[in-house]
């Protein structure tokens, strides 16, 4: 089959779960179909690491939307001068928080981007057209009619900003827009043949608000390795990039509301792994330790405590399927694991105000047998539902369904 990927994030380096989550799967499955890869060129998605990926994948090809091009367009110039100066002077204002969360920065449909699109599923002779995160959703509007199209809903977006905006006060004029662009939403995915939701969760929501487009459940995998639980080395990591604001808003939030009520005189450091966080974190508090992306995630977080202090958001949290690959135990919000089949007490503990995670991590780091237990029910669960092999038939089994 051939199968055209039009995405928002390029999937390497594998910098973010939304990356990880569409490298594991195309991996698995570039030798039985012919894929071709879509995205633009910016900050993030650079070709450096398209580099990479044509060395490793001979059998994928790249179509990257030049940053040129992009350029060209004038209202993306002047977003992206007006973006840069917001960041620098008012970087934490609620119209800017609110600005963030409903107006996905950089992603116009112009004539050029059609244009270009089409060309791709021309040369490419598609069968199937599959649309990969929220910023490209709308161009279903926009793709051939005679070719199946399939989104994959990494994060629902409407639920991700209701729940990162519910601490902000919004104007009537952002809640209108707020509104608008749900119904938006759920109009384009409508506009789909099918649709993949990475969580019976998700799956619900979708159909409980109005999706009438079928819904399969295709959780995304992650290729770690299944390893031992390791004695606790005295340290607590959280893992994410700074770019994702459910991470920066979990991160904050754990540093203000969490951090004090720790035991740190028994915590030799707090790793955060993940790239693009600000320099000033750094000078935070002296055992909080900010490393940026590194090449091997078993050496940063093995032996240590996970924490995902996530408050909204939806999907999947990658980064605790490889904590239960790796035998590493983790605390959660119920945000966190929400859609996995992890379960407080049993594969991992649950709590969702400071004072609860500080209790939590106050007692699991003297107990090295609870978080051992922790462990290893949670690789159990991982490897009977998890898998990259057993996730990846289950795709494949989409794609058939949908191409006859």
């Amino acid at each position: 089959m051939n199968i055209t990927i039009i995405t928002s994030t390029f999937p390497y380096p594998l910098t973010s779960g939304g990356a990880q989550a569409q490298y594991n799967f195309i991996d698995t499955l570039r030798r039985q179909h012919s894929i071709s890869i879509i995205f633009p060129v910016n900050n993030k998605n650079k070709m450096e690491a398209l580099q990479h990926l044509q060395a490793a994948w001979p059998e994928v090809t790249f179509h990257p939307y030049s940053y040129k091009r992009q350029l060209c367009h004038g209202p993306f110039l002047k977003d992206k001068i007006v973006r840069a100066l917001k960041l620098r002077v008012c970087p934490k204002s609620e119209r800017f928080l609110a600005e963030r969360a409903l107006k996905p920065y950089g992603f116009y449909f112009t004539k050029d981007f059609q244009s270009f699109v089409d060309d791709v599923i021309k040369e490419h002779h598609t069968d199937l057209i599959q649309v990969d995160f929220y910023p490209y959703l709308h161009i279903v509007n926009y793709l051939p009619a005679n070719i199946k199209k399939l989104f994959v809903q990494h994060e629902i977006r409407y639920v991700r900003n209701k729940r990162l905006l519910s601490s902000v006060s919004l104007t009537d004029s952002e809640k209108q827009y707020y509104e608008e662009i749900k119904k938006t939403e759920i109009d384009d995915i409508n506009l789909y043949d099918q649709v993949i939701a990475l969580t019976e969760t998700d799956k619900e929501e979708m159909e409980q608000d109005g999706v009438t487009t079928p819904i399969a459940v295709s959780p995304a995998a992650v290729n770690s390795p299944i390893l031992p639980f390791q004695q606790w080395n005295g340290k607590l990591t959280f893992v994410g990039g700074y770019s994702h604001i459910p991470n920066q808003e979990g991160m904050d939030w754990f540093i203000e509301k969490v951090l004090p009520l720790i035991d740190l005189e028994k915590i030799k450091a707090i790793d955060v792994v993940g790239s693009g966080w600000p320099e000033h974190y750094n000078s935070i508090h002296p055992k909080l330790h900010f490393l940026g992306f590194v090449d091997s995630l078993k050496d940063a977080i093995c032996g240590s405590l996970l924490i995902v202090p996530i408050l909204t958001g939806s999907g999947m949290r990658m980064k605790i399927l490889d904590a239960a690959a790796m035998g590493v135990p983790f605390i959660t919000t119920s945000v966190g694991v929400e859609g996995l089949d992890f379960l407080h007490n049993d594969s991992c503990i649950i709590a969702n105000n400071p004072e609860d995670i500080a209790n939590a991590i106050n007692k699991l780091i003297a107990d090295n047998t609870k978080m051992k237990a922790l462990a290893d029910n949670a690789q159990e669960i991982f490897k009977k539902k998890y898998s990259v092999e057993a996730l990846s038939e289950i795709r494949n089994n989409i794609y058939k369904k949908l191409a006859n």
